[in-house]
């Protein structure tokens, strides 16, 4: 089969378009559900009584990606006036394994300021749930959330406000394989559809929620040097086979298929440490458009060994042309779609 440049290059061009919708297909961000199902206080009720309550956090432990859940050891402080005890039927609302949850009072009483406040801290430590999203894995950033809520108390009769001042989290707090950014702490409100067969209540109610949210990354470092690497590595291997001389038909076509193999192996390897995902993350999309080119390499070997075979000298600078030809698109639609989906990741 004889195939001359002009028609190479078309082919070239139809793959580029080709890569150019996958890759644009790839990129869309997932869109996903906020769990929470929780609004931003925007006014409190005049009659509600008003706790000001505020979060540090001293320590996290055991991010577990498989079963969403990790866990913390913080302080949380009410200071509050009126006959309401927001001490009472509090719950946290996404804790899990209430029997391994401890919550030991500062104050063996509550605390009565020169202001006519009542105050009262709790040093609280158990295991959260906190879904994770990995679509930008591994440049991810994640939230992990403390939740507070009053089991019985409506919206328009206790009101949790963020003491955003005092709030925070240890200068020591580190979290093995994360990178603290920030934190957030917000007043919301959550509505139920439901009035939970009290028919004091009409068909909805809403609840006050107290909501810290700890902001971590993944350093860029864990990308670059163990995954990424690794991966430049086996493609430029790859490429190697371009840079042969036309004649070495058998390593033209062995390194690019070694490279595929290899590239497989890397893959199943960082997939084993993340939990069944029904999406492809970041690094997926990033090798996707690995195995589209080292498959282009391994069909540009094989449709130029049949040009060698001709035996005919003008056939080595045509596939010499070639060569440098894919390598260059090769390095460039490399690149480009690398740094494009990483700046999806980073504005999704």
């Amino acid at each position: 089969m004889k195939i001359n440049p002009r028609t190479f290059k078309f082919i070239i061009y139809i793959v580029s378009v080709a890569l150019f919708i996958i890759f644009i297909q790839l990129g869309i961000p997932k869109s996903t559900n906020n769990y929470q199902k929780s609004i931003p206080l925007k006014e409190i009720p005049s009659q509600a009584q008003q706790v000001e309550t505020g979060i540090y956090i001293i320590n996290l432990y055991d991010l577990n990606a498989s079963s969403n859940t990790y866990y913390a050891d913080f302080y949380v402080w009410f200071k509050w006036k009126g006959k309401i005890n927001p001490i009472e039927n509090l719950e946290l609302s996404n804790g899990v394994e209430d029997w391994g949850t401890t919550l030991v009072p500062v104050y063996e009483q509550i605390q009565k300021l020169p202001d006519g406040s009542f105050y009262q801290a709790l040093r609280i430590e158990g295991r959260f749930t906190q879904p994770l999203s990995f679509e930008n894995y591994p440049l991810d950033r994640e939230k992990l959330d403390i939740l507070l809520e009053n089991s019985v108390y409506t919206l328009e009769q206790l009101v949790y406000v963020a003491d955003q001042k005092q709030s925070g989290y240890s200068d020591s707090l580190n979290l093995p394989g994360w990178k603290i950014e920030d934190f957030e702490l917000l007043s919301l409100v959550r509505q139920y559809q439901t009035n939970f067969g009290d028919t004091r209540f009409t068909d909805s109610t809403k609840n006050s929620i107290l909501q810290y949210s700890l902001n971590i990354s993944r350093p860029v470092s864990f990308f670059l040097w163990k995954l990424f690497l690794p991966l430049v590595i086996v493609i430029a291997t790859g490429w190697g086979a371009l840079l042969l001389n036309p004649e070495n038909i058998d390593s033209r076509i062995t390194l690019p298929v070694t490279a595929l193999l290899t590239a497989v192996f890397l893959q199943q390897s960082y997939s084993a440490s993340l939990p069944e995902v029904g999406y492809l993350v970041l690094l997926d999309k990033i090798y996707v458009i690995t195995y589209i080119l080292i498959f282009i390499s391994i069909i540009e070997a094989i449709i130029t060994a049949e040009w060698v075979k001709e035996d005919n000298p003008e056939n080595y600078s045509r596939i010499t042309q070639l060569d440098h030809l894919l390598l260059g698109f090769q390095i460039f639609t490399f690149g480009l779609t690398i740094l494009v989906l990483i700046w999806i990741s980073y504005v999704s």
